[in-house]
């Protein structure tokens, strides 16, 4: 008999919620509170036990325990004038458009208000365009939860440096200069970031209680760390929602439009066995390049939607307020 089965136990009730067979395959899937896993098991026909066998049937059995939950976030940051341009904007220190600033207010806003999320961390990319796109989810976090979270701003999260290519318009060039970041480079950089900061969180938080994280950075970068992190998942560990957004992601790269974000869930567990217990990642993503937050939302015209932020200007609200909820508007502004 040759075969393997591989379940989830937690420490809650689970009930079967389905077997199907097919020839040589045995497909069982789980369902426990906290997640739906898959168990396969794969037998020959030939070998199937009898009842007059004298020895019972005992599989080779592996229990996969979760150990951890991490609620995780990858988002990118706010419309920028780079953006607006068309034009190659890596390591390029892009400023926000006045539409980008009303892109990441209404993010920031949907996720505290609407998802009801309470942040426990915030990493950003050190360009600021994800960082103020960050600090303005930081700032909600603050206003509805209560929540005082720092932004962690990280140069491993910055966007593809593009070399010569930098500041050029995408009909100038392919994108590929010679002095251009690698995709090895790249690799090295979001790797150095889950050993260094993602996964030691996740590792640590054993309460049993899914811990909330917001990664913002920048299009390309985030589906380098999407695919690496997809690197680290056991073998038929990634389940997506049965939505057609979220199960594009197995087929072709995810995408990101501005403050688009793709939610997901990342499992560790411990394979406990006599010949296994090393620590195991499963990955479930619920929605990909989530823009929700921006329905309605529509630029401003004479191009001023598309021009360049200024701190300094005030709402028109702000001239009808009183003093203290002026100073207070003015912040949001510079947010």
């Amino acid at each position: 008999m040759k075969g393997k089965l591989f379940l989830l136990l937690s420490p809650s009730l689970f009930s079967l919620l389905s077997i199907l067979s097919f020839r040589s395959v045995l497909l069982g899937a789980l369902l426990t509170p906290q997640t739906i896993l898959l168990g396969v098991y794969t037998w020959h026909p030939q070998h199937r036990p009898r009842l007059h066998d004298a020895e019972p049937f005992a599989p080779p059995l592996l229990v996969h325990c979760v150990r951890s939950k991490m609620h995780l976030f990858l988002i990118r940051h706010g419309e920028t004038v780079d953006n607006v341009a068309g034009i190659y904007a890596g390591s390029r220190d892009s400023a926000l458009t006045s539409h980008g600033v009303l892109q990441i207010r209404r993010l920031a806003t949907h996720l505290a208000e609407e998802e009801k999320l309470a942040f426990k961390f915030i990493f950003s990319s050190d360009l600021q365009r994800a960082v103020k796109t960050a600090e303005a989810i930081a700032a909600e976090q603050r206003r509805v939860c209560s929540r005082d979270i720092p932004v962690v701003e990280l140069a491993q999260l910055r966007e593809k440096d593009f070399g010569s290519d930098e500041g050029m318009k995408f009909g100038d060039s392919r994108g590929r200069a010679p002095d251009s970041e690698t995709v090895e480079s790249m690799k090295a950089r979001v790797d150095a970031f889950l050993d260094e900061h993602l996964l030691p969180l996740l590792s640590a938080h054993i309460d049993g209680t899914p811990s909330t994280c917001a990664i913002v950075s920048h299009g390309i970068i985030l589906g380098v760390l999407y695919r690496e992190l997809c690197a680290r998942v056991s073998r038929g560990g990634i389940t997506v929602d049965p939505n057609p957004s979220a199960a594009s992601s197995l087929i072709s790269p995810p995408f990101w439009d501005n403050t688009g974000f793709l939610e997901c869930t990342v499992s560790m567990t411990e394979a406990v066995a006599d010949e296994d217990k090393s620590l195991q990642l499963i990955l479930h993503v619920s929605r990909v390049n989530c823009t929700v937050h921006l329905r309605d939302l529509k630029k401003t015209r004479g191009g001023i939607g598309s021009a360049a932020f200024d701190e300094k200007q005030r709402t028109l609200t702000s001239f009808f307020v009183p003093g203290s909820k002026k100073r207070k508007s003015h912040d949001m502004s510079a947010g």
